[in-house]
This record gives structure tokens, sequence and C-alpha cells, in this order.
């Protein structure tokens, strides 16, 4: 008994010991197995800080190609929003370096306007030249003021130059042909590369008139005039008479 008491303390410990392993141990134990095949893992045959320091730079690099494909994403979608606009700027720059032709009221003069517009450019902006020779019964007088009656008569019916009505259109009856015959005269319409297309019982050429007659819109509406005093038929769109152009003069 007395051997008993003096062990006591022993025992109390081994006790104690029993029950922790009884209630705790097992559990330690086996959260320590199954930790252990992760731990190997993670470890490998490197140690735990080199695979530490592998996760982390393929983590970075993981990163870096994320960036680097997110930029050239975004460059991609800049390039991409910069092609139209770049294709409308250049739009823009060739719209305001063309000529606007042709509009009521221009008072550009006629050898300016045929020099700036290429051949087939120009289009009256009084198409309906009737309605207008109707409206304004002295649309006659833009035909003389300039002189046209002292050759073509006083109404545009023939004087010692051809009559103007009778729907016979020796150059082609297009707004630009009849623009620049009259502007340039016969001689400066073939210098520009149109050719005559039929002859009258007047050889005689055509004197320019672009120097006489100031502004566009006035020759525009003698132009109106003449084609009021032709046969029905024999202006466009019923008829059309392109100028005669050899391909090789329209490149010079």
């Amino acid at each position: 008994m007395k051997a008993l008491m003096r062990h006591a303390p022993l025992v109390a410990f081994c006790l104690t010991l029993g029950v922790l392993f009884l209630t705790e141990g097992v559990p330690w134990v086996v959260a320590q197995s199954e930790a252990a095949p992760a731990t190997a893992m993670v470890t490998g045959g490197g140690g735990a800080s080199d695979t530490s320091e592998a996760a982390v730079t393929a983590d970075k690099t993981g990163e870096t190609m994320e960036l680097a494909a997110n930029e050239t994403s975004a460059d991609d979608k800049d390039e991409k929003s910069a092609a139209p606009a770049k294709g409308a700027a250049e739009a823009g720059d060739q719209a305001s370096d063309a000529v606007e032709c042709c509009e009521p009221g221009d008072t550009t003069p006629p050898l300016e306007l045929v020099e700036k517009v290429p051949p087939g450019g120009l289009h009256s902006p009084y198409p309906d030249y009737k309605k207008m020779a109707a409206d304004d019964p002295n649309l006659v007088k833009q035909f003389r003021l300039p002189g046209c009656n002292e050759c073509h008569g006083g109404t545009g019916g023939g004087g010692f130059c051809p009559a103007l009505s009778q729907g016979v259109w020796f150059w082609g009856n297009t707004d630009d042909v009849l623009f620049r015959l009259i502007a340039l005269g016969s001689d400066g319409l073939k210098e520009q590369g149109f050719h005559r297309i039929q002859w009258g019982t007047v050889h005689a050429g055509m004197p320019p008139m672009g120097h006489t007659i100031k502004t566009a819109d006035h020759l525009w509406k003698i132009i109106a005039f003449i084609r009021s005093i032709n046969p029905e038929g024999t202006n466009p769109p019923e008829k059309v008479i392109p100028g005669k152009m050899e391909l090789e003069d329209w490149e010079k």
C-alpha cells in the first residue's frame, strides 16, 4: 500500500496519457496520416521551399501571359476601331478635294470650273428646263447678254451661224459637253480630247465664250434656254448623245 502511494503521481500521469490518447490521439493520428500524402505531393523531391518558389514563378508567368494576352487583345481592338476612323478620314479628305458640281447660283467662272471638273462631271442644276422657261419668259435675255444672238439669232433660230433649235448636236448633247463647248469653244473642246460627231452647213468653229460669260450659273441658264427651244425628244433623258472621246485622250 505504501508502495502504491509512493508511485501515485506516476500512475496519475499514465492514466492522463491514456485518456488523452483515447480521446484525441486517434483523430490526430488519422489527420496526420491523411495530410502525409498531400505533403509528399507538395514537397516531392525538392522540398517545400522549392515547390513554393516554382508555384510563385508559375503564378507570375501565368499572370504575365494573361497580361500580354489582354494587351494584345486591346491593341487589336484599337487597330480595328482605328481602321474605320482612318478610312472615314481618308474619305473625308477625298470628299473635300472633290468639286461639288453643280449648284444653282454658282459664281465660279466657267473657264475655272472646266479646269477643276474632269470631263463628264458637269451637270446642270436646272434639269427641268421646260418649267424654267415657262416660269421665266425673259430667260432669252440670259442668252442674249453675252452676245450669243449676234451669231445664232435673237431667239437662237440661226444667223450666219447654225440655228440652235433644230435638235442637231455636233459635239453631243450632255450638260458636260454643252458647257465645255460654249466655255472653251470648239478648238478648246478638241484640246480636252473631244471629237466632233457631225457637221452642219456651216463649218466655222465655235468661239470660246467663257471669258464673256462671267459665272457658271449664267452659262447653265443659257443651256436651259437652248434646250427649251429644241424639239421634243431631242434632249436627255429622251435622247442622249455623249461626247466622243478617245481613251488615250482621256488619259492625257
